[in-house]
């Protein structure tokens, strides 16, 4: 409703201002403004254009051959044009002799002209004196400007008692002169400037707005090539503009010539009926393409008939009142199709774009009418208005489209969220479940893992002692030192678990708060040489209690055999991507036992179990023994091989 709220103050808003301009109320008070609506007149045959003299050039008899005539004061132009049309010429002079009390009124006073049309020039004259001639050219001349003209006072300061016109003109083009004001500039302004207004620079701006609306198009289209309504929108308003552009002109010369300016702006208007015909087209979607051809093959024939060029027929200067006349049938045929496909298709654009195809073709009958003089020159070109309509149509519709675009863009986004949510929620619901199962799964890895050491560590320890109990005879010392390994194991599977943050001297002090009471018990200097390590980014609690099992067995071989006095522990980096930790005593050395053997001696067991779990961690142990004592090395790598991975 926005839409056409603001349609309807804009039409209240232009007529308004038309029945000021036709009703001519306004600030003239009194003599201000004289109203002149009968003149003399007289017309003789002419010898082609020649510069407007500066004296007028009346024949012999001045006197005599003049009549009265009512302006506004009209001659007929030929619709179709003969052979010679654009040779024989006339000059129509119109005489003017004003009151005598305004003649003794010393007073500036002013010449208003709203119209002036035909193929030709003007030239004013006051009191035998050039006062005003036309500069531009013969065609386009300023038809469609209103004329205000200075009338300057005599050599005795008065104003002339006595106007001539005189207009020279082609025959064949007809002429009309509106009816004419004299009087103070200052109550005549008003009027020179609505009717300006009106005619030229409203138009004008309407032109220039669809043309800049139409260059966004175009950067829209050239980044939506699929969009063809963005195109057929540039290209009709470059068509509406380059149309409008002989309504504007005027006052000076143009860099063309007369004939192929003229060409430009009537092909622009056939190729606008056609572009709109297209325009509709991609609206209902019907498209006709027996039609489409015909239209713009006609359109094309004409286009190169009336170019200057090709010359095949008469000057397209001539031609232009029968090319509009015979535009209208064809932009009624084109109205009677939208419609029809309106009422079909249901589609309220088409039926607004159909409208508006009715009001133009009005419009345009309205100015075919005034073009040949069939109605008073007075009157108003609405084409550049129903340009104006056009652009109005045209950007309502894309407006829609926009809106339409927004919404449905708003729709997918409103969609795509609640999918979202959904997805979201069926996300965290999977990762509940998923973290539930991991949680089980980490729990249950755990429970074996602690049950496997338990088996194989602080159960096979405990298993000894019972053994030894049951068959052999230990004293207290002995026996205590067994179930004093089981604690020791037990302790570590228990300290395996705490995190250590892929730090492995946290590791190491760790083994040392628990053994260290016990080989100090045995009465052993224990010497911790350590140095930071890079991090093990492998290192996590079933890797821990191994190098924990590693180090556990490599004490326990120093405190149960090697008879030491002292234990260093060392720690380094290694030249090939790795640490090591040493553990060296001064005690009794040994001959470590043959790996493939070991298992089956009792007392190469747990060397035996050290290499595993080495190779476990893809590290490696060794021993170097003798009378000295001995010294086991461990070597971690910094990184696992993930082919090879974890057991």
């Amino acid at each position: 409703m926005g839409f056409w709220r603001a349609s309807g103050w804009f039409a209240a808003g232009l007529a308004c201002l038309l029945a000021l301009l036709v009703a001519g109320t306004g600030r003239a008070q009194g003599n201000a403004a004289l109203h002149l609506q009968e003149v003399q007149f007289r017309s003789v045959a002419g010898e082609g254009f020649s510069p407007a003299p500066l004296n007028p050039d009346l024949p012999a008899g001045t006197d005599a051959g003049w009549a009265t005539v009512g302006l506004p004061h009209i001659q007929m132009r030929e619709l179709v044009p003969d052979a010679h049309a654009g040779e024989r010429t006339a000059t129509d002079w119109y005489r003017l002799v004003l009151p005598t009390t305004r003649a003794e009124n010393n007073a500036p006073q002013t010449l208003y002209i709203p119209r002036w049309k035909t193929i030709g020039q003007i030239a004013v004259y006051g009191d035998g004196r050039l006062l005003y001639a036309s500069e531009g050219s013969y065609v386009h001349n300023g038809y469609n400007h209103p004329l205000m003209v200075a009338l300057a006072p005599g050599a005795a300061g008065a104003t002339p008692a006595e106007i001539l016109l005189r207009i020279d003109r082609l025959t064949s083009s007809g002429s009309a002169l509106s009816t004419l004001w004299v009087g103070d500039a200052g109550a005549l302004t008003w009027r020179y400037q609505v009717r300006q207004w009106l005619q030229i620079q409203l138009p004008y701006m309407g032109s220039a707005a669809f043309l800049a609306v139409g260059a966004f198009a175009l950067a829209v289209w050239l980044g939506r090539r699929r969009e063809t309504l963005y195109l057929l929108f540039f290209v009709t308003s470059v068509a509406g503009y380059v149309r409008t552009l002989h309504y504007y002109t005027g006052g000076t010369r143009l860099p063309l010539a007369d004939a192929s300016f003229e060409w430009i702006t009537v092909s622009s208007l056939l190729w606008l009926v056609v572009l709109v015909h297209l325009f509709l087209q991609r609206l209902h979607k019907r498209r006709h393409a027996g039609v489409d051809r015909l239209l713009v093959g006609v359109m094309l024939v004409c286009t190169l008939l009336i170019s200057p060029a090709v010359a095949a027929l008469p000057s397209v200067v001539l031609l232009t009142p029968l090319v509009n006349l015979l535009l209208l049938p064809v932009a009624l045929g084109i109205f009677a199709s939208a419609l029809y496909s309106a009422w079909h298709t249901r589609s309220r654009e088409v039926g607004l774009m159909a409208s508006w195809i009715f009001a133009s073709a009005a419009c345009g009958g309205h100015d075919v009418a005034l073009q040949n003089n069939w109605i008073g020159p007075e009157s108003l070109y609405v084409i550049p208005y129903a340009i104006i309509g056009l652009f109005v149509m045209f950007t309502y519709v894309m407006f829609r489209r926009y809106r339409e675009a927004i919404q449905s863009v708003r729709s997918l986004n409103a969609q795509l969220a609640d999918r979202v949510r959904h997805r979201e929620r069926e996300l965290e619901e999977s990762h509940s479940r998923l973290r539930v199962a991991e949680h089980g799964e980490m729990l249950s890895r755990e429970r074996q893992r602690l049950m496997r050491d338990m088996h194989d560590g602080v159960g096979s320890s405990l298993a000894t002692v019972i053994h030894s109990v049951q068959h052999s005879g230990l004293d207290r010392q002995q026996l205590g030192g067994l179930l004093q390994d089981c604690m020791d194991g037990l302790k570590l599977a228990i300290d395996s678990m705490e995190p250590v943050e892929t730090d492995l001297l946290l590791l190491l002090a760790t083994l040392r708060f628990r053994l260290a009471p016990r080989i100090e018990s045995a009465g052993i200097r224990l010497h911790w040489q350590v140095q930071d390590l890079p991090a093990l980014t492998w290192l996590e609690p079933a890797s821990a209690l191994h190098i924990l099992r590693i180090l556990q067995e490599a004490f326990a071989n120093v405190l149960r055999h090697a008879g030491a006095r002292t234990i260093r522990v060392e720690t380094a980096a290694t030249p090939d991507g790795g640490v090591m930790v040493a553990i060296e005593d001064d005690g009794r050395g040994f001959a470590p036992p043959d790996p493939s053997t070991a298992p089956a001696h009792g007392a190469g067991r747990g060397l035996h179990n050290q290499r595993h779990r080495a190779a476990v961690l893809q590290g490696r142990v060794s021993w170097d023994t003798g009378s000295a004592g001995t010294r086991f090395q461990l070597w971690l790598p910094l990184r696992h091989d993930t082919a090879t991975g974890t057991a």
